[in-house]
């Protein structure tokens, strides 16, 4: 099994977090994820949060900026009641948290202004992006490249701990957000999905159907106008795009790959700039170039944003400018690239 020799061979990390969190019960834990907490970052959380409390710790999950509507959708669904905390209140609560552990999350600036409590305490990272910043610091760190958050979730607590029903439907709903419903996957993803339906009796229709939800009005306005503003330039054989709109960046970006783009990016600015990028497996494959690690940090440090992040085929970076003239920055950055591979 696919599953046996990645704890075979990561057994040694797994352990030291497993020893930790067994060993040290009755703590306060602030539990947070990157801000727009999307469902695979949630349901990490929350299980991860059931976890802490059965072994008598008292746990806070905490949101930088809040849900995205896919997580508010799921919840709802899943007919889940949480109480987050916001940074607000972070700030009155943050001498009473022993420790904080951070999922899905790979740069403090995913984090907002809640980075400033974490640096104060000791923290755990457990995340399946690029490793970035977070990781340095960190007291332990269990940071694979998997497809989805909940997969290195579950494989922590695989052997330690027993799933009931709903959290093996909840960890299912995060693999399938992060997967597309497996359009991405990796050589774990279907033993993990076999385990949580066959041996924990997650439900998998209700895990897919949490996440079934019609585009509210204003993302398919938001969809419509980034298309409408879409600029297109072909580099070599590549089709590259831009665009920018005020919200939902990242369903945006996704719609203009599924209508051809090789590699999109898509900004926004309310009270921040923030810029995304998404690209097809074919042109990372193709080109060796890693949105998370070779694109959005640059872009990051250039808007003063301090880096950003992500995965391979999806990042994001934020910081302070105009979205039409970060847009060309980020257009010049990633032709400089392509041309260097291209004179290789």
């Amino acid at each position: 099994m696919k599953l046996e020799e990645f704890l075979k061979e990561n057994l040694k990390n797994i352990n030291k977090l497993r020893r930790f969190l067994l060993s040290n019960k009755g703590l306060v834990y602030g539990i947070l994820t990157h801000k727009n907490a999307d469902p695979d970052a949630v349901s990490s959380m929350l299980i991860l949060r059931n976890f802490l409390v059965s072994l008598k710790n008292t746990v806070y999950l905490i949101l930088p900026e809040g849900l995205n509507a896919a997580s508010k959708n799921v919840l709802n669904n899943l007919d889940i009641n949480i109480d987050f905390i916001n940074p607000y209140i972070l700030q009155w609560m943050n001498n009473f948290i022993d420790m904080y552990i951070i999922v899905d999350t790979s740069s403090p600036i995913q984090l907002g202004q809640t980075i400033n409590y974490v640096y104060e305490k000791p923290y755990i990272v457990i995340d399946h992006h690029q490793p970035g910043q977070l990781i340095r610091n960190s007291m332990i760190s269990l940071s694979y490249r998997v497809v989805s958050n909940c997969e290195l979730i579950y494989l922590m607590l695989r052997d330690i701990w027993w799933f009931n029903p709903l959290e093996a439907t909840i960890c299912i709903t995060g693999i399938l957000y992060d997967s597309r419903r497996f359009v991405y996957i990796d050589k774990y993803i279907f033993e993990v999905i076999d385990e949580l339906i066959n041996i924990y009796n997650g439900n998998y229709e209700k895990a897919f159907n949490a996440l079934q939800k019609r585009m509210d009005i204003s993302e398919r306005i938001a969809r419509l106008k980034g298309a409408q503003r879409l600029s297109i330039k072909r580099i070599g054989e590549y089709i590259v795009a831009t665009t920018h709109v005020r919200a939902f960046e990242g369903s945006v970006a996704r719609a203009i790959i599924d209508l051809g783009a090789d590699i999109v990016f898509v900004a926004s600015s309310n009270e921040k700039l923030r810029v995304v990028g998404r690209a097809t497996h074919d042109f990372v494959k193709k080109t060796g170039i890693s949105l998370g690690k070779d694109i959005m940090p640059i872009i990051g440090k250039m808007i003063g944003g301090g880096g950003g992040g992500g995965h391979d085929t999806a990042g994001v970076a934020e910081g302070t400018g105009k979205p039409k003239d970060v847009l060309k920055i980020t257009l010049n950055i990633l032709e400089r690239i392509l041309r260097k591979l291209n004179n290789k």
